[in-house]
């Protein structure tokens, strides 16, 4: 995720493209269509834990924690470095969970 809220900021559920939503922009937006995440409703069914996996698996070098964090903002419409230090523990643990 680039960090930078997209145009609008938009939450998912929204109709429209995935660089609307809040902490997705384009390079992300891309990748996520790469790994099957085409629109901010399907975002929101898989998931940010199950969108994260999958974009570490297609992107290991580029995927980093923020990437978990800005999803879960994207689907919260929350700014991903305001999410609390309790909720990002809670997002690695989840992922851990599944690795």
């Amino acid at each position: 995720m680039e960090g930078t809220e997209g145009a609008g900021g938009a939450v998912a559920g929204e109709p429209g493209d995935l660089a609307k939503l809040r902490n997705v922009g384009p390079v992300s937006a891309a990748r996520l269509r790469e790994v099957g995440i085409r629109t901010p409703g399907e975002l929101r069914q898989v998931g940010a834990v199950e969108a994260y996996l999958r974009l570490r698996r297609a992107f290991p070098a580029q995927t980093t924690e923020m990437a978990l964090y800005a999803l879960h903002g994207a689907l919260t419409g929350v700014r991903w470095y305001e999410l609390s230090p309790e909720l990002r523990a809670a997002l690695r643990d989840a992922v851990n969970r599944r690795l």
